[in-house]
């Protein structure tokens, strides 16, 4: 009688489950233009722009990483660090995650990211004429 009931338990789980997962987003780990977690090499900063900033990748590659909203200091800040939804080395940064700013004049803001993109030259150059018109 308990393996019956057990078994009734696991089936049960299973149904729970399953709306759970079928809200979860939608993420590829095999994309080719994802950035990792475990991949992150550098950042720097968009000059004039306190809620973007560009990451640069061990294999090289430029991204760059929006925020949702105003992020005080990312033009300053000594590191950063990421909280992803997924877990593990090879979580790709995405919409929905956590930046964790440091800088010398406050502990540290979270700030949650609107997009991660591949960084071309085009957007470069776009950023660089924003910078300029601010300035």
């Amino acid at each position: 009688m308990s393996k019956r009931i057990f078994a009734l338990l696991v089936a049960a789980a299973g149904l729970f489950a399953l709306p759970a997962q079928a809200q979860a987003p939608a993420r590829s780990p095999a994309r080719a233009d994802c950035l990792r977690l475990g991949q992150v090499d550098s950042f720097s900063a968009i000059r004039g722009n306190d809620r973007a900033f560009i990451v640069t990748d061990k294999l090289h590659r430029r991204f760059k990483i929006s925020l949702m909203y105003r992020c005080p200091g990312v033009e300053y800040n000594l590191g950063v660090g990421f909280k992803t939804l997924e877990t593990g080395r090879l979580a790709c940064i995405s919409r929905g995650d956590t930046v964790f700013a440091r800088d010398v004049t406050r502990v540290g803001g979270r700030c949650p990211i609107s997009s991660v993109e591949p960084y071309t030259p085009a957007m470069e150059a776009a950023d660089k004429a924003a910078a300029g018109a601010r300035h």
